[in-house]
């Protein structure tokens, strides 16, 4: 239990859960998010509990960030990313928005491939609504950004918040589909959960701002939104030797909307 877990968005409603997690297993952390008081507050109560907790404040869309998360790391080695640092529609503008959830979630897994001791894991966020976008030509248009023959079409598309959210979201699904095979060569692992509506800071805000959201939230199956805990439980199972044959797929944690969707 040597090896280190890094938790980016560690401060927020599916982070924290996450960071906890881990901590009860008795990992070494690193723990990040861009909001440096609140980053603090988490490690400190993990740190009471005797777990050793490194951080790291800052933006991951910096060109910078993932050298400054390798030098935090220094020469441990590393067991786990889990990956919850983002922005919703509410956060940013679209371009803002693609760059964090996409560009700067592509870079961190590049620079952290590495690193990675064997059987190791990343688990990256993406969203019930990368499934729900309407255009074929929007998913050509995000399959092209992840095969690396530009953005153009995708920037195009991003008209609005959301559908730079949404189109940023497919493009992380897509993402751990391409990085499965370079994962799997080194005896590694990749792969992403979408989370349906959950009740977090990020998604009671994102419900004040979308009657259409409100309304989605009421046809979910289980009648509930989830927790971060339930999102962090997830994380913890696809991180342990219980999924050692999962790679390159996104699994949903949604309440069962998107089935009812038909999707």
């Amino acid at each position: 239990m040597n090896a280190t877990v890094i938790v980016t968005g560690a401060a927020g409603g599916m982070g924290r859960p996450v960071a906890a997690r881990f901590a009860a297993q008795g990992r070494p952390l690193l723990l990040s998010d861009v909001n440096a008081e609140r980053l603090e507050a988490v490690a400190a109560e993990l740190r009471r509990d005797g777990v050793h907790v490194s951080t790291l404040a800052g933006d991951i869309a910096a060109p910078e960030f993932p050298q400054r998360l390798l030098d935090t790391l220094g020469e441990a080695p590393l067991f786990a990313l889990v990956h919850t640092a983002g922005l919703s529609p509410t956060m940013a503008e679209a371009p803002r928005i693609l760059e964090v959830n996409y560009f700067a979630t592509e870079r961190l897994v590049a620079a952290l491939l590495p690193r990675f001791e064997e059987g190791g894991c990343a688990v990256l966020i993406s969203s019930m609504s990368a499934y729900l976008i309407p255009d074929p030509a929007m998913v050509a248009a995000v399959q092209d950004l992840v095969a690396g023959k530009g953005r153009e079409d995708v920037d195009r598309f991003s008209t609005n918040p959301g559908m730079g959210y949404t189109l940023s979201k497919r493009g992380v699904i897509g993402l751990v589909g391409r990085e499965a095979a370079a994962f799997g060569e080194r005896g590694l692992r990749i792969a992403s959960i979408a989370p349906g509506f959950i009740d977090t800071e990020m998604s009671r805000a994102e419900a004040k701002a979308s009657e259409q959201m409100v309304r989605m939230m009421g046809m979910t199956p289980l009648g509930r939104q989830g927790l971060g805990d339930e999102i962090a439980s997830v994380a913890e199972f696809l991180c342990s030797p219980a999924a050692s044959y999962v790679s390159g797929c996104d699994i949903k944690v949604d309440g069962g909307i998107l089935g009812r969707l038909g999707l």
